[in-house]
């Protein structure tokens, strides 16, 4: 991935399907809050409904580089993904904005 320039901002937009309790749901979406805010340059924005049929979720990321989402996402302060309640996802990475 190249450097970003000043200015420029990379959203990542992570679909995902969930098929847990809404509990289940509140505390996975704490614990991904509180490993973004222990990082430089990973902001979590939030939990939204998007507006298509073909996810559940999305999750909004402002973040420096992907690379570094992935290292919060995949470290030690995440729990284990339960596959039969975070089935499956989908990353989109948004650079800009454009001139």
């Amino acid at each position: 991935m190249k450097e970003k320039k000043e200015g420029e901002a990379v959203i990542v937009l992570l679909y995902f399907d969930w098929f847990g309790t809404a509990k289940e749901l509140k505390e996975l979406d704490e614990k991904v809050k509180a490993a973004c805010a222990e990082v430089d340059g990973v902001e979590y924005k939030g939990r939204y409904a998007p507006d298509n049929r073909k996810f559940h979720f999305v999750g909004v990321y402002e973040v420096e580089s992907y690379e570094k989402l992935l290292e919060v996402l995949t470290g030690p302060e995440m729990p284990p993904r339960d596959y039969k309640k975070l089935t499956h996802g989908v990353f989109e990475i948004l650079r800009g904005p454009l001139e």
